[in-house]
């Protein structure tokens, strides 16, 4: 199971490459459009919501790997008992703070595609969908900031002690 996510975090990180293409694609092609006096409508809108769903759909790919921010200056600083219990409640109130953020986006998500929330302009732009897309980005993020946490557990130490070498 654990291979299972570890794949789709890495499909999931290597589409975000690709939507990068696509939305360097699509700025390129609005401004060469506006400066023949021919703009493409929504494709600013567009880009923000291609930037979102990269956002998203890659938090569990830095997470697996450990990439996000971290100060273990302190952390590393404390004798073995108290780091290992202090690096177990971080890693449970990660997994409280995605759980509650994965929540809170899905009731967002549902709420807007129920009002089938868009964005209005010369080009509707529905916006449940990237919303539905951060929902599943982030529920990604859950189960590798779990995963991380059942590591941490397991083995105990550190950060530097539980990064997975490539």
């Amino acid at each position: 199971m654990k291979l299972f996510f570890q794949k789709t975090n890495q499909f999931l990180s290597g589409f975000c490459g690709w939507l990068m293409i696509g939305m360097m694609l699509l700025l390129v092609a609005d401004i060469i459009a506006r400066s023949i006096n021919k703009p493409l409508q929504g494709m600013a809108e567009l880009s923000v919501f291609v930037m979102m769903i990269v956002i998203y759909f890659g938090l569990a790919r830095c997470e697996q790997h450990r990439e996000h921010v971290g100060l273990d200056l302190v952390v590393n600083a404390l004798p073995g008992r108290i780091k290992r219990a202090v690096v177990v409640l971080t890693h449970l109130m990660a997994v409280f703070t995605v759980g509650l953020l994965l929540y809170a986006v899905s009731q967002n998500a549902l709420t807007s595609f129920q009002k089938n929330e868009s964005i209005g302009g010369t080009t509707e732009l529905h916006i449940w969908p990237v919303k539905f897309l951060m929902v599943v980005g982030l529920f990604f993020f859950l189960i590798q900031t779990i995963t991380n946490l059942a590591e941490v557990i397991k083995k105990g130490g550190s950060r530097e002690e539980n990064v997975h070498h490539r």
